[in-house]
């Protein structure tokens, strides 16, 4: 009697089970015998397992950690400390001499040696008041202003990469000899970061810090700089291509402003624009490689807005190409400014001001509202003077 009852409750247990949404399948046999509880059991540790669809739970895994370790932005007096007021805001149209337009990329490269001394020099005669510049090191771990990754284009060597030289060497050599204003600036060598931080600062000019490389000299470089420099936090936004290198400099140190920089096909392409589009293939003798490179830039462009809120950054410049006033509105309602690159034509100098009323990178100064109206000054006091002594003599 005992058995009977005993296997008439397994059985009802069966048909529970078996219209269950936790364990869909139980075997008929395994009922009749005193293990099948056992067996259900396993049934439901394995089924709850697999409660979610395949990919969902990692999806849902993605979103939490990239929230849980998004970092957060610097205040917002310190970033309008940098940037001055939004263009088209109140403050702005109050206090238009405040408003950043022009940053002199590489310190006006095409005016004067980029990186160098020279440059940032020339800049602070026309009132320049940004820069920008760019960092890497040596192989001693010096902070070098430069950047390539070697010195071919700028003095015509062999010399591929700076890493395998130390500070020692590399400062001997000229970096103007290949430049289109040779004859007016002779004898030009690059500098160290502490040495162009020292000068600007000295004359009130903010500077964007374009960091390249991902080696721990750098990163540990850039944080020592702002910590031996109170005053940097209100004079300088770093930059990077690189959104990890950006993290881990805002992780250990939140108070740096940072910025992300992005042009369509970094990874495939040594350059771009709108006409011609990708040029100058990085590795176009293989034909794979650069295929890999083409599908790391299609996954470079749909993640890279995300990297740049998840480093919590205050500005992204990107390549003039691709702006357009629907994306300066997306970063100025997310409170983050937005700076193209390399703006240099006097007539797109004249959009960026007065249709995007957004900053912009310059290799020249040559063009600007401000430059041109003081050069027809000079003109004009010129010919006054002119007609005066000629009037004086007669």
């Amino acid at each position: 009697m005992a058995t009977c009852v005993t296997r008439t409750g397994w059985r009802v247990l069966e048909g529970m089970w078996r219209y269950s949404s936790t364990c869909q399948r139980t075997s008929r046999n395994a009922l009749a015998c005193p293990s099948a509880q056992k067996l259900i059991i396993t049934h439901i540790q394995k089924r709850s397992l697999f409660v979610l669809p395949f990919g969902i739970d990692v999806g849902i895994l993605g979103v939490a950690a990239y929230y849980i370790t998004r970092l957060k932005r610097p205040h917002q007096a310190a970033i309008e400390e940098v940037f001055g007021p939004e263009p088209s805001s109140k403050e702005g149209s109050l206090y238009p001499e405040k408003v950043v337009k022009c940053i002199a990329h590489r310190g006006a490269g095409l005016d004067a040696p980029e990186n160098t001394l020279q440059a940032f020099k020339y800049c602070v005669e026309r009132d320049c008041t940004f820069v920008e510049l760019d960092v890497r090191t040596s192989r001693d771990g010096q902070l070098v202003l430069l950047h390539d990754q070697g010195l071919e284009r700028l003095t015509g060597t062999n010399i591929s990469d700076v890493r395998i030289m130390d500070w020692e060497k590399i400062k001997k050599i000229d970096v103007g000899t290949n430049h289109p204003n040779r004859d007016q600036f002779k004898e030009v060598y690059l500098c160290l970061l502490e040495d162009a931080i020292g000068y600007l600062m000295s004359k009130n000019v903010k500077m964007i810090i374009d960091v390249k490389g991902n080696d721990r000299e750098v990163i540990n470089g850039i944080l020592d700089i702002f910590a031996g420099h109170p005053d940097l936090y209100k004079s300088a936004v770093v930059t990077t291509f690189n959104p990890f290198v950006l993290y881990k400099i805002r992780k250990k140190d939140p108070r740096i402003i940072g910025a992300i920089s992005y042009r369509p096909y970094c990874f495939s392409a040594q350059d771009y624009d709108a006409e011609n589009g990708p040029t100058n293939p990085r590795h176009g003798d293989s034909i794979l490689l650069h295929l890999l490179l083409r599908t790391a830039d299609w996954v470079h462009s749909l993640l890279w807005r995300w990297s740049a809120r998840w480093c919590a950054v205050s500005a992204v410049l990107l390549h003039k190409d691709i702006v357009s006033p629907s994306e300066v509105a997306y970063w100025r309602d997310l409170g983050v400014r937005c700076a193209g690159w390399c703006v240099n034509r006097p007539l797109e100098k004249l959009y960026w001001r007065g249709v995007l009323k957004a900053p912009y990178l310059a290799n020249t100064l040559l063009g600007e509202p401000e430059e041109q109206k003081k050069e027809q000054d000079r003109k004009w006091e010129k010919t006054y003077m002119e007609k005066h002594m000629t009037s004086g003599e007669n």
